[in-house]
């Protein structure tokens, strides 16, 4: 599956690159505690950790850039002091690792509040269902809001804007996983079958108390087995015409 925060498109790593580009010195507290730490909690929070790790973890000098398969352009050699945002996604990442749900970041403008509203609406109906699909979604908003404080990440901010436009709407059109499934509604057994012989006497088609009490018994175990289709067949001896015998066997047929 490739690196950790990759969901279903590799080509979506190359978004979450985007904060690159590590100068200068500050601490390392909470990268130094990750290598001690690890995935706990539910499958939402376990997802979490392995996102926010990959952000915390992902600063440094970068070579290359161009366009991913998404046509979103990949942002390198930004520049500036970026040790605040790892240290930021590293903590995330360590609060995750308790089982404990990070908050999104907060918003910076209208249309970063509008977006995060979305998001923990969207969390709230489908973290449990769709936990990969959800911390993407968050983590990506944490990219976008994190960065957009380092003036030399704004660039990158964007990028990891246009990446949460891409998982959120993953997030809210999920399709069931396999094993989520509902489970297809058992078969309804199939109608018995059943064949039902009425007698007539030579050359008539007047139906006896006998052939009435036939009729009775195939009436009712039709409605019991919830026949759709039922064939009425007239026949007759081979004594007469033809002609005459079809005559009579379709009267047979009708009064049955």
């Amino acid at each position: 599956m490739g690196n950790p925060i990759v969901n279903r498109s590799s080509a979506l790593a190359a978004l979450l690159l985007a904060a690159l580009a590590l100068g200068g010195c500050g601490t390392t507290a909470s990268r130094d505690a990750l290598a001690d730490a690890g995935p706990a909690g539910s499958p939402f929070t376990q997802q979490l950790f392995k996102n926010y790790s990959y952000l915390a973890n992902s600063f440094g000098p970068a070579t290359g850039g161009g366009f991913d398969t998404d046509g979103v352009a990949t942002i390198f050699d930004t520049g500036g002091d970026t040790d605040t945002l790892a240290e930021a996604f590293a903590t995330k990442a360590l609060i995750a690792s308790k089982g404990t749900d990070p908050d999104p970041e907060p918003s910076m403008d209208a249309d970063s509040a509008g977006a995060r509203s979305r998001l923990i609406q969207d969390l709230v109906a489908g973290k449990e269902r769709y936990p990969i699909d959800a911390a993407r979604a968050q983590t990506d908003f944490d990219c976008w809001m994190l960065n957009a404080t380092v003036d030399s990440q704004r660039a990158a901010s964007e990028v990891c804007h246009g990446s949460f436009l891409h998982s959120i709407a993953r997030l809210e059109h999920a399709p069931p996983r396999l094993s989520e499934a509902p489970a297809a509604p058992p078969a309804p057994a199939a109608a018995p079958s059943a064949n039902y012989t009425v007698y007539f006497d030579f050359d008539s088609w007047t139906l006896t108390g006998e052939a009435l009490s036939t009729i009775t018994d195939a009436v009712n175990a039709a409605r019991a087995g919830r026949q759709s289709r039922i064939t009425i067949v007239g026949h007759t001896d081979t004594a007469g015409a033809a002609g005459y015998n079809q005559r009579l066997s379709l009267k047979r047929a009708d009064v049955v």
